[in-house]
């Protein structure tokens, strides 16, 4: 899915996109979920967390 959603960290001062970045033990990558700068980390990382247990749980 490609998002052209851009936005503005101030806490970072980043603006535009934020990856946030699944991998394994072994360092390979399991997802990966870019979104816009205005999400916080820490609302990120439970999405891709989320994200990831229903992916695997349809398996």
């Amino acid at each position: 899915m490609i998002c052209t959603d851009v936005g503005f960290d101030p806490g970072k001062q980043i603006h535009g996109r934020k990856q946030f970045i699944t991998v394994d033990l072994l360092g390979l990558v399991l997802r990966v979920l870019v979104t816009s700068a205005s999400l916080p980390e820490g609302a990120g990382a439970k999405l891709n967390v989320h994200v990831l247990a229903v992916l695997s749980n349809e398996r």
